[in-house]
This record gives C-alpha cells, structure tokens and sequence, in this order.
C-alpha cells in the first residue's frame, strides 16, 4: 500500500474536507423551504403545517451545526488557552457523534437528519468504530443524491485505506457518472485516475486526457496534465 499512501484515509483531513456538505445544506435551505410551501399549499395543509415544517428545518440544523462543530474542536495539544478542547480524537468523535445521532433519532426525514448520517460515519471513523462502514453505507442509500455520493466517496475512501482496490475502484467509477454539490464528477473522476496509476497506468491515462478534454482551462485539467506526465509508461 505504499504507493497509495497519500489516498489513505485521514479522517480529520476528511471531514474537514466534507464541510460542503452542510454548507451545500445551507445554501440550499431556502429551496427546501419554498418547496415545503408548495407542498403544504398542494395538500390544503394550511399554514400551521408549513410552519411546523419550518420550524422543524430550523431545529434540525441548528443540531447538526453543534455537532459539525464538535466535530472540529480543537484537540487539548492543539488549542489555543481558554478555549474547549478533547484529549484525543475519539473522545471528541464520540461527542459528535451522539450529536449527529439526535438529529437522526428526532428529524431523520428532513436534509439536516440525511447528513447528519453521513457526519455520524465520518465520527465514527475517528473513533475507529467498526460501525463506520454499515453507517455510511446507509447513508449511501439517502434520497439525497448529494449526501448519497458524499457517503459513497467516503467508503471509496475506506475501502482503499483497507486495500480492498476494486471496490474503490467501482465506487469512484460510479460517482464519475454524477456531478453533484458535494462530490464534483471532476474529483472523483482524478481520484479514480490517481488510484489507477498505481496498478493501471494506461487505463489512468485516459482519464488524465478526459479530464483535460472537460475541463479544460481549469485548475483539475492543470492537476491532471501533471499527473499525466509524471505517469511511469
């Protein structure tokens, strides 16, 4: 696995990574609401019903926004003086993560309860928790096609942090055919090019050329031009 070192998985340098998530949420909030309105105006629901909905969106992430914060506080060796700190990763990772399982338990339907699995994954990897896998593999199958490729990035990513290659190589392959806010096709399209390099140096090299053709004139096409002429033959 030593030629893949830089793909394995760092799990505080890949939630960091994944704050689009709840960014993509906010956002996008306002879309949620408009179509909440709609549906309650549809259903003759009346304006108690949307205000419940609203009320309820509000809540939700301002639960799942402790716990992302949670999620990021600063470790004891690591933190300036006065502030709250963890003595280790874990033990913050398992504050977060009950965190992020109270959204679940009370708002699981809503945006805020779909990330809020995808998050409790990501707390479970620092907490090196043999549930990590089977959560995310939930939250993979979310309706939320955003939080659904995100989660699925992330297996990708444990999967080549156990050595299980094919199976991140499927993964990334299938998030190649989406493009959403959380996991642009162009990333995960040089992530697949940068695993298969190291096994697969032609079929790698077509990818490095597709991704110049797609996006040309951008800081990814660049990446992959590099990557391309450092490619072994």
């Amino acid at each position: 696995m030593s030629q893949i070192s830089r793909k394995e998985l760092k799990s505080d340098e890949f939630v960091s990574g994944m704050d689009a998530a709840y960014e993509y949420f906010l956002q996008h909030r306002d879309r949620i609401i408009v179509v909440a309105v709609v549906v309650a105006v549809v259903a003759a629901a009346g304006y108690g019903v949307f205000a419940w909905r609203s009320a309820r969106n509000r809540s939700a992430a301002a639960l799942l926004a402790q716990g992302i914060n949670t999620l990021h506080t600063p470790l004891l060796s690591s933190a300036a003086p006065g502030t709250s700190t963890f003595a280790s990763t874990a033990t913050r990772a398992a504050a977060a993560g009950k965190q992020f399982q109270a959204v679940i338990d009370q708002y699981g339907s809503t945006e805020s309860g779909q990330l809020a699995k995808f998050y409790l994954g990501l707390a479970q990897v620092d907490e090196n928790s043999p549930d990590a896998a089977k959560t995310l593999e939930s939250a993979a199958a979310s309706s939320s096609a955003a939080v659904s490729a995100a989660a699925k990035h992330a297996l990708a990513n444990l999967d080549i942090a156990a050595g299980k290659l094919p199976e991140a190589h499927a993964l990334l392959l299938e998030l190649t055919r989406q493009d959403s806010d959380l996991l642009p096709r162009s990333v995960a399209l040089i992530e697949l090019a940068d695993l298969d390099r190291t096994y697969n140096p032609k079929e790698a090299a077509q990818y490095y050329r597709q991704l110049q053709a797609d996006y040309p004139s951008t800081s990814i096409a660049q990446q992959a031009q590099q990557q391309l002429a450092s490619l072994k033959p």
